[in-house]
């Protein structure tokens, strides 16, 4: 696994945004029509003269067989690809491609498809724009994968940008970081938390929030995938700290219903948490931007409880209401659980 020792220069950790590479040899596409019955005379041509003009090679056009259907099959070499495309020509006059229908005036959106397909391949044309980030199945199976490494340090009381630069060096994939949040980055204040064991997709997503900054994949100019560290609003969509549980709080922590003993009287919030996590083995993660930016003092925040016999769930429940506060069960790359306390009010 490489360190990338150039990627991350050590006194700034600032890497230049669009920094061009060579693109990788546009494919090579060959289309093959097959008809439905009845498909009319006149609309074959119309779609032979617009698919010659968007210059499609080998164009061919016959009638339909048994087992014909819209499919895209790879050839060629990987620095040249050739994509054999069978589409079918409906009789409504309907052209249907993996991924894609189009009438013959469907001009301009053929195009891209064409377009996209010799650039960015079959997997992304079939797959549509509803994609992760942007990414292939296959490239987001990647990422998630490369950011699903735990971390093996202790991050507290590290600087922000230390322990972001420790995670990614040990990543597959390259990290970079915007000169607009490269100031951000270099100011943020020491890591509270120790993150130690947590993913590194949800630590750097952790650790960027708490300066106001985000970290998503996207692809560089070869079409493969990087991550970029960005202000928050630069990053509409960032990856984000844990993800929603794929299955019910009582399946994913069972232990969370376990009724106990428990009285508070006026102790730190922070003191009950780790007292709470402790026993579940789950990380407590504070949204510290969200609480900062709706006055919450985490240092100043005492809850109490009377004596009583609750479940863990409810205990966490009420404390963290004393405050303004909420918690969210959430999962890390692994699909480890965790806390997330972030505030009740929309963050301003």
């Amino acid at each position: 696994m490489s360190s990338r020792p150039a990627l991350i220069a050590a006194a700034v950790f600032v890497a230049c945004m669009g920094s061009q590479s060579s693109v990788t040899a546009a494919g090579r596409v060959e289309l093959e029509l097959v008809m439905d019955a009845n498909f009319p005379v006149t609309t074959q041509q119309e779609w032979y003269r617009l698919l010659t003009e968007l210059k499609v090679d080998n164009l061919r056009i016959r009638k339909a067989i048994s087992g014909d259907k819209a499919e895209i099959k790879v050839g060629g070499t990987q620095t040249s690809p050739v994509y054999r495309v069978t589409g079918i020509l409906r009789a409504s006059g309907q052209l249907v491609v993996p991924g894609g229908k189009f009438s013959s005036r469907d001009r301009g959106q053929l195009a891209e498809w064409l377009t996209k397909l010799r650039e960015e391949g079959p997997e992304r044309v079939q797959a549509g724009d509803k994609l992760p980030f942007g990414l292939t199945p296959s490239q987001f199976a990647a990422v998630n994968a490369d950011l699903s490494q735990k971390v093996d340090f202790s991050t507290k009381n590290l600087e922000v940008q230390k322990a972001v630069a420790r995670i990614a060096a040990r990543l597959q994939l390259p990290l970079s970081v915007d000169r607009l949040a490269a100031p951000d980055l270099q100011r943020a204040e020491p890591v509270r938390e120790d993150l130690q064991g947590i993913s590194s997709g949800t630590s750097l997503a952790y650790l960027l929030r708490s300066a106001g900054l985000t970290m998503a994949p996207r692809l560089d100019a070869r079409k493969r995938p990087e991550y970029v560290i960005a202000k928050g609003a630069s990053n509409p969509t960032p990856w984000p700290v844990g993800w929603p549980a794929d299955k019910p709080a009582r399946e994913l922590l069972p232990e969370l219903f376990e009724q106990l003993n428990v009285e508070f009287d006026n102790v730190p919030l922070t003191d009950a948490l780790t007292a709470v996590g402790g026993r579940l083995k789950s990380p407590v993660l504070y949204d510290h931007y969200a609480l900062a930016r709706n006055g919450i003092d985490l240092e100043k925040a005492v809850v109490a409880l009377p004596p009583s016999r609750l479940a863990y769930a409810i205990i966490l429940r009420k404390v963290l209401h004393q405050v303004d506060l909420k918690g969210e069960w959430r999962i890390d790359e692994t699909g480890a659980p965790l806390l997330w306390v972030t505030t009740l009010k929309p963050v301003k």
